[in-house]
């Protein structure tokens, strides 16, 4: 018994980890070569760190773009949704 527990929740821990990635905007700029990327961390879905240096502008000026093409933002759920990594990756000129 104890070892079907225990599987049962090591599946369940694994499971728990998912990735979700979508785009947020495209201009009609062409796809360059560059990109940027920055991450924070979200708790409980309500507390998150370093939240305000995360977003496009800072994608932007991290990989030294002035053109932005599109806009792609990556989602990752640790311990069964608990914390999350928003990743938002601008690519661009």
């Amino acid at each position: 018994m104890k070892k079907l527990f225990y599987a049962i929740a090591c599946c369940a821990l694994f499971a728990s980890c998912c990735t979700v990635s979508h785009p947020i905007c495209a201009t009609s700029n062409p796809v360059g070569t560059r990109y940027g990327e920055t991450s924070s961390y979200i708790y409980l879905g309500f507390f998150g760190a370093n939240g305000k240096d995360c977003g496009i502008e800072q994608s932007a000026k991290k990989g030294n773009i002035t053109k932005i093409s599109h806009v792609d933002m990556r989602d990752k759920a640790y311990f069964f949704g608990v914390v999350k990594k928003r990743t938002i990756t601008v690519y661009g000129e």
